[in-house]
């Protein structure tokens, strides 16, 4: 999977992957074909479609007008983001300077050439949590993973949690974080 957004994010066709040969993997994945080695004729590669999505979401501990994001942790966002036709930074806090690499000590930088849209969102990675920022919630994790364990119950998660609500504050006041947010 790693390698197939790495190819989405350089632009490439395809990508040859190591490991799956010989596996029921390929049995059930069409973006999944065995081929033979170009370099290396008679040797079977496995080779792989890349992964482009649409739109990707980002929620950042802090971001600027222009794009500039700083997420909490060392992660390969920025390749994900680059994989992306569109991509989406929801931010903690939106600052009034330009964010650079040094904002993002232990983080990771996602620079404005890759980002289309910032947008406010005060505890937008709920229930999971935010760097320092807030922690997991524990309990709304875990009434989601339950959720997502059968079609019906995970429509009735989203019916209590997204569809029904007129927004983020609305979110926020369901899950009790009103007295902070």
């Amino acid at each position: 999977m790693y390698s197939m957004v790495q190819a989405g994010s350089m632009g490439l066709p395809y990508i040859a992957v190591r490991g799956l040969l010989g596996s029921d993997i390929l049995k059930h994945r069409q973006d999944l074909k065995v081929e033979e080695n170009p370099f290396n004729p008679g040797e079977k590669i496995v080779v792989a479609r890349p992964i482009r999505p649409d739109v990707a979401v980002f929620h950042a501990l802090k971001a600027d007008r222009w794009g500039n994001a700083v997420i909490a942790g060392l992660r390969d966002d920025l390749m994900m983001a680059r994989a992306s036709r569109r991509v989406i930074v929801t931010a903690e806090e939106i600052v009034d300077h330009a964010l650079n690499l040094e904002d993002a000590l232990h983080n990771t930088f996602l620079p404005a050439m890759d980002v289309d849209g910032v947008v406010s969102a005060l505890f937008g990675a709920h229930p999971c949590g935010c760097g320092l920022s807030y922690p997991v919630d524990e309990l709304r994790l875990k009434e989601y993973l339950e959720a997502a364990k059968s079609e019906s119950t995970f429509r009735d998660y989203l019916e209590k949690y997204v569809f029904t609500l007129g927004g983020h504050q609305e979110y926020l006041r369901r899950v009790g974080l009103t007295a902070i947010a």
